[in-house]
């Protein structure tokens, strides 16, 4: 495969947002900033919304892009492209969740903090056992259609969205100091 310079924005993004959602994880678990993990949860949850956003709008434009190539009776094909709307569906109402709890928290303080970390434990669960579990089911059907103009549309780099993520990136690692480093690697994720 041809990796374009948005393909690889791509692949940059979704390791960053990995490393946020291990992060949010281990402040439920109280292992990076146990003391007061509130503002650690404000960072992710702002981080994880523009992130997911942004991967929730990709998958809709990569489904959009697929969609023409499966014939009628390419019944794989078109499992694949039911089971990734499926899955954007389960993660928007997750995000929607977690939104609704950061922004209850963000507003009324830590007398929330118990119904937040109740709705980013079910984000997490959505996120690991939907999201993760099949990512990339379609990088078959794309390594064969796609064009690198596809991969422009999909992935749909702007610098403003860049600069976001990057400073919504950085006040994740102010609210939880070193926590990030200590992480251990992740692989960059295939495809998109």
């Amino acid at each position: 495969m041809n990796i374009t310079a948005a393909h690889e924005r791509v692949r940059q993004e979704r390791m960053r947002m990995s490393m946020v959602r291990r992060t949010l994880g281990a402040a439920l678990d109280g292992e990076a900033a146990a003391d007061n993990p509130v503002p650690v949860y404000l960072a992710c949850s702002d981080y994880l919304k523009h992130a997911l956003d942004r991967l929730h709008a990709q998958d809709h434009r990569l489904w959009e892009r697929l969609n023409p190539h499966a014939g009628p009776d390419d019944v794989v094909f078109r499992d694949k492209l039911d089971k990734l709307k499926f899955r954007l569906a389960a993660s928007e109402q997750a995000l929607a969740g977690l939104v609704i709890a950061r922004d209850t928290l963000r507003d009324r303080g830590a007398s929330e903090r118990e119904g937040f970390e109740d709705e980013a434990r079910r984000f997490l669960d959505v996120f690991l056992n939907i999201l993760s579990a099949s990512r990339h089911s379609t990088l078959a059907e794309e390594e064969a259609q796609f064009a690198d103009s596809d991969w422009d549309y999909v992935a749909d780099n702007t610098a403003d969205a860049a600069a976001e993520e990057m400073r919504l990136f950085g006040e994740v690692e102010k609210a939880a100091p070193g926590f990030m480093d200590s992480l251990p690697p992740i692989a960059p994720p295939p495809g998109h």
